[in-house]
């Protein structure tokens, strides 16, 4: 238990006034400090401006009991954000549990379900727009600093605001479509947010449809603790994007009775998808930031799905080796003549799995057969070139792991494998280039690439034949020195005996 004389303060420092101090030393019932160690600790530790703030909202009443002042100092915040919590009344009021219903109370740990999540105090003093100085009257109206009021601003609908929320959209722009008010803030922030929403079929459901199903702001930023883009805990986060996005689109309920540009039904299942996709892998997996997620493809104010150019466009952000090969290749040609998804036609969309040398072949049920028969029926040489295609990367490949592991062996006896290392280095590099001209679908191209990998090959495979001759080769020297050996030693034995022998 913690007395008062917990609270000593500097003599030099400002003095709690007498209604502070009582409150400090408060106890409850049972007769234990209501104030516990770290509040206290949190306390002594205050600079002289945010003792003299807390003395005032004490003597105006802003604060009034312990327990209040106790919640307001186990938040433990830096000095900046202490002092704008002391200065926002809407803040000291609504955190209050002696004034507030739950609806209404900022909670410091709001029991699951029974608070609404936006009303968590902790989340409220992180938003980056407190931080900024923009609070609650920013958006709600009024003045922080009277001591009583509610002028909400005119642009808040009266009633149904959680059914009809079209209003949020325009809400929002006020700020957010203003450069220059911007400008204060955030000089790089982009203020053609608003413009963009009103094209995409989210901003075309909200606010042509009227269907508040949509996503609009708060949807994917969140009410009260909006954190920045580039902050982990917030909803745009790149990691978070598809969680974000599923919330609705991995909801059946929500997304009852959309449809795609053909009329079905527009699926929920894009998010498990993902997750099990090599991108989904990679980001939520591994947490590689630059695997692209949702937004990545759609966009973000604008989100829409990509058209048929679109997803090769998007694709080849990242991919552009690829792209620039297909561009050029006879493949272009067919999949615009029949109007084909160019990169997701082969590798899907959010089921993109790991590519492997098996998608090459051309037997039936396979990727590259399958559509051969179908759409090149008249020309065999789609099929024989995808079967030129794997087979010589097969053949480079099954060489690669071949000599990988010879060369272990050869290490480990004791051989210099480093001009092997040299020559499998080259065969890897001209492997993985053979594998992504396989886009050009060019016999030639494709062989101007590959003949490297293939001259690797013969180079490693002289290499391991000269190592093993060398091996061999101290083998039987090993052997003859041994035998040399053995023979001296057989000799001199034999001379020993003779001397032993009586008479010799």
């Amino acid at each position: 238990m913690f007395s008062s004389a917990a609270f000593a303060v500097d003599q030099n420092s400002t003095k709690p006034n007498p209604k502070l101090a009582e409150m400090i030393a408060a106890k409850d019932e049972s007769g234990k400090a209501i104030m516990g160690p770290e509040e206290q600790t949190y306390f002594n530790g205050l600079n002289d401006n945010l003792r003299e703030l807390l003395n005032q909202a004490v003597q105006k009443e802003t604060i009034t009991r312990p327990e209040h002042l106790a919640a307001l100092l186990s938040l433990q915040l830096r000095p900046q954000k202490m002092e704008l919590v002391l200065q926002n009344n809407c803040l000291l009021c609504h955190s209050d549990s002696a004034n507030h219903s739950a609806d209404t109370l900022f909670t410091l740990t709001p029991a699951p379900g029974a608070t609404p999540s936006h009303m968590n105090l902790k989340e409220v003093v992180e938003d980056v727009h407190f931080r900024r100085g923009v609070s609650c009257a920013g958006c709600h109206g009024g003045d922080p600093t009277a001591d009583l009021g509610h002028a909400h601003v005119k642009e808040w609908p009266e009633k149904d605001r959680d059914k009809n929320r079209e209003w949020i959209v325009q809400f929002c722009a006020r700020c957010h479509s203003d450069p220059t008010f911007m400008h204060q803030f955030n000089p790089a922030l982009p203020t053609d947010q608003l413009a963009k929403f009103k094209e995409s079929p989210h901003g075309r459901t909200l606010l042509e449809k009227h269907d508040s199903r949509a996503a609009q702001c708060v949807s994917c930023h969140g009410v009260h603790g909006i954190r920045p883009a580039k902050d982990p805990q917030s909803k745009v986060y790149a990691r978070t994007v598809p969680e974000t996005c599923g919330a609705c689109h991995a909801d059946s309920k929500v997304m009852a009775g959309f449809t795609r540009a053909d009329g079905s039904p527009l699926p929920t299942t894009q998010l498990a998808e993902y997750r099990l996709s090599v991108h989904g892998q990679a980001l939520l997996g591994r947490g590689d930031l630059g695997a692209p997620a949702c937004n990545t493809c759609h966009g973000n104010h604008a989100a829409t799905p990509p058209g048929i150019a679109g997803v090769s466009r998007s694709c080849s952000l990242c991919h552009s080796a690829n792209a620039s090969l297909f561009d050029g290749s006879k493949h272009k040609q067919a999949f615009d003549r029949n109007n084909w998804s160019e990169c997701a036609k082969c590798h899907g969309n959010h089921t993109i799995a790991k590519t492997n040398d098996s998608m090459l072949a051309s037997g039936k049920g396979s990727l590259c057969g399958d559509c051969h028969r179908e759409f090149a029926k008249d020309n065999p040489n789609c099929i024989a070139t995808a079967d030129y295609f794997r087979q010589t990367i097969t053949r480079i490949d099954e060489a690669r792991n071949n000599f990988s592991a010879i060369s272990e062996k050869l290490a480990a006896k004791g051989l210099d494998v480093e001009p092997i290392s040299n020559q499998l280095t080259e065969l890897t590099d001209g492997l993985k280039k053979s594998r992504t001209h396989i886009h050009s679908f060019s016999r030639d191209n494709f062989q101007q690439v590959a003949l490297p990998a293939e001259q690797a090959v013969q180079n490693t495979d002289a290499l391991v034949k000269k190592a093993r001759e060398e091996y061999n080769s101290r083998q039987v020297g090993l052997a003859a020195s041994i035998g040399l050996i053995g023979l001296l030693m057989l000799t001199i034995y034999l001379k020993l005996r003779r001397l032993e022998k009586p008479g010799e």
